[in-house]
């Protein structure tokens, strides 16, 4: 069975922006350890998902995969 793709998996949303557009916002989430770690601690975390989403249109798209997400280190 395949998965459909995620509007959040394409590169750019319903009205073209992209993700280096100023009208893109990054978006990343953290996993509740990874909060807690980062507040309290002061320890950085990776994130567990990393994505943009519009600030005209605000449809999430241009998700990174885990391979981009680590080279942001």
């Amino acid at each position: 069975m395949t998965s459909q793709p995620q509007k959040s998996d394409r590169k750019t949303c319903d009205c073209g922006t992209l993700p280096t557009s100023e009208n893109a916002r990054k978006v990343v989430k953290y996993s509740t350890w990874g909060m807690i770690a980062m507040g309290l601690v002061g320890i950085s975390a990776s994130p567990i998902d990393i994505y943009y989403v519009c600030k005209i249109c605000k449809q999430p798209f241009g998700r990174l995969s885990k391979e981009e997400r680590k080279s942001l280190r």
